[in-house]
């Protein structure tokens, strides 16, 4: 072994990754045939995410003849890195049927079908033959737990982390898990417990802090309190972003804008029932449109929407740096974020200013908290009652008329109340349990212990648990409602979805956290919707819809009265009847579903946001 050898070993076994590839690369200037320096090096490159040349140097070893049968596996890893995702799988399988028995192996096999393939099944079998080699395989539990919350098998993955918190296996992804799944189980004060923890526990982590803060607005209701959490997470990325944009704003009058929108959301998914109304409104002659899509996943919506815009652009393999080039090279001037810190956002991505206006719009109702944000597009009278100028990062773009909704497909028949054939009243939540607290339950228990024979008809993901079941029947009977009176509904596709409305009287808004696609699709099926208003902007949605076809009646301002007035709505028959035949119509007829106006509205508002960066730079 020559003497670089040597040294290089010497120094990846250290972790200087650098130096140990320098060092390899002379190796194999005198000895290109060398095949322990080209695996040594492919292995140095892949633990630095360089991952294409990882794989021309393992490849090269596999090319030489009689290669380990390991060393497929680790051209996998950096065939699957690099998002050549078929080969990858070959390799993965090569790897296996070659005789490799590497544990590290079997994790990779279960990961890259828990994330890639989507074939749970199959890697679940590979976390257990993981966790079968090696019972202190934690990391194989915690995907395990990640893949069972995948899978809406919620108290499945409470028991894999379970396991690993009695044996003392605490990590920032331990916390991320065990904050979903108790969040979907509906224990929302645990779950944020959880997802404090694990910021905690790494401050950086950016799934740790999405799930935190997406997790204030299940658990909070006051903006007050909501924004101060938001700014202190936030801190260390407005450290590291760009005061302002460095080039020059063409603010020329009446120049056509280009304006690019980024989401990791442009498929089948809730927010294109908002953003394609808009997209198919927008005025051509004033702005140009380029897509910005963060997914590998392109469906059927995904080519709806790219026949709209001028120009699509996946960005999902992109890091920021080449992110951010693209959009300078793009030369768009205002940049619209879709996703605020839901998956698969970019945010960090607007850190360095790559456009002259940066807006957050759509996503979650809270603030970014990014200083390079320069705007925040937000209902006019939410942004007033929440007083959002005083609890935002960014400037608010005040929207007239926000509240809008595109079902995007032909709506089944409504049918009657089923309270006429059934002989009593079905209330019934069609949001899932993640946006229902434990609070929010006993009121609904007190509701029916008001009023006996009423049933409840409740969402349930982990439909199949009977741990689930017990937890939800148990809030019930400490107020003396038996569990005959709960009838649970598994998620159903969007169909069955719709008409499983069709048998229940009058729907129950959860909070603090409102429905928003759910409360318009109860609308439009024709059940009125009881809410409670609130103090951020999580809890004022359903009021603002509510409020745009005359039924602000049904809005409460504490449980008490939102208890009052469900009573009231299941003790007037004819009036279930009436908005059963009315309430379509009228959102049909409302502000709710006149896209123009909306748009229209949303141009304006960018408009201005435009001109008053333009007055600034001038």
């Amino acid at each position: 072994m020559s003497n670089n050898l040597a040294t290089a070993i010497k120094k990846l076994q250290q972790g200087k990754l650098a130096e140990a590839g320098k060092l390899f690369t002379r190796v194999l200037k005198k000895e290109p045939n060398n095949a322990q320096a080209q695996y040594l090096l492919g292995q140095c490159l892949l633990r630095q995410n360089r991952n294409q040349e990882a794989v021309i140097h393992l490849q090269q070893v596999i090319s030489m003849g009689n290669p380990a049968p390991c060393i497929y596996y680790l051209c996998g890893i950096a065939l699957e890195k690099s998002g050549q995702f078929q080969e990858a799988e070959k390799s993965y399988d090569l790897a296996e049927r070659l005789g490799c028995t590497e544990n590290l192996m079997y994790y990779m096999i279960g990961s890259f079908n828990a994330n890639i393939t989507r074939n749970f099944a199959k890697a679940e079998v590979y976390f257990a033959k993981t966790i079968s080699n090696d019972a202190e395989a934690y990391v194989a539990y915690v995907a395990l737990s990640k893949l069972y919350n995948d899978q809406c098998r919620y108290e499945d993955a409470l028991q894999a982390l379970d396991y690993c918190l009695t044996h003392g296996y605490e990590t920032v992804e331990v916390y991320v898990n065990l904050g979903h799944a108790l969040s979907h189980q509906g224990r929302q004060q645990e779950a944020l417990a959880c997802c404090k923890k694990s910021v905690e526990l790494a401050p950086d982590h950016p799934v740790a802090q999405q799930n935190y803060l997406v997790q204030l607005l299940f658990s909070l209701d006051d903006e007050a309190e909501i924004y101060p959490e938001i700014a202190q997470l936030t801190k260390p990325l407005n450290a590291r972003t760009r005061k302002k944009y460095v080039g020059e704003m063409n603010c020329e009058p009446d120049r056509k804008l280009a304006l690019g929108f980024v989401s990791a959301d442009f498929r089948q998914h809730a927010i294109v029932h908002y953003f394609m109304p808009v997209l198919k409104h927008l005025n051509r002659e004033r702005f140009t449109i380029t897509l910005y899509s963060n997914s590998i996943i392109q469906d059927h919506t995904s080519n709806a929407l790219e026949k709209l815009c001028d120009d699509w652009v996946n960005c999902s393999q992109m890091d920021d740096k080449h992110f951010q080039k693209k959009i300078r090279a793009d030369q768009i001037d205002i940049l619209i974020d879709l996703s605020n810190n839901t998956a698969g956002n970019r945010l960090t991505a607007y850190l360095a200013r790559p456009a002259p206006m940066q807006v957050s719009m759509m996503g979650l109702q809270m603030s970014t908290g990014l200083s390079c944000m320069d705007y925040a597009m937000r209902d006019k009278q939410t942004a007033e009652t929440c007083q959002l100028d005083r609890y935002s990062a960014e400037k608010i773009l005040p929207v007239e008329n926000s509240a809008f909704f595109d079902p995007l497909m032909d709506l089944p028949p409504i049918g009657p109340p089923p309270c006429l054939k059934n002989g009593y009243i079905t209330f019934g939540s069609f949001n899932g349990l993640r946006k229902i607290d434990r609070s929010v339950m006993e009121v609904w228990a007190r509701l029916l212990h008001a009023l006996p024979g009423s049933k409840i008809r409740l969402m349930t993901d982990d439909y199949e648990n009977e741990f689930m079941r017990d937890y939800l029947h148990e809030i019930f009977l400490q107020f003396q409602v038996d569990a005959s009176r709960i009838q649970l509904q598994p998620r159903l596709s969007l169909g069955e979805f719709l008409t499983s409305h069709n048998e229940v009287d009058i729907a129950l808004d959860p909070y603090p956290y409102h429905g928003e696609s759910t409360t318009y699709h109860s609308l439009l099926m024709g059940l009125p919707l009881v809410t409670r208003a609130g103090n951020s902007c999580a809890s004022n949605v359903s009021n603002r819809i509510l409020a745009a076809i005359n039924r602000q009646q049904w809005v409460a301002n504490d449980f008490d009265e939102y208890i009052e007035i469900a009573l009231s709505l299941a003790k007037d028959v004819d009036g279930l009847i009436a908005n059963r035949n009315s309430l379509r119509s009228d959102i049909e007829n409302s502000s709710l579903m006149d896209f123009k106006l909306v748009t229209e509205n949303i141009e304006s508002a960018l408009l201005a946001g435009w001109q008053a960066l333009c007055e600034e730079r001038s």
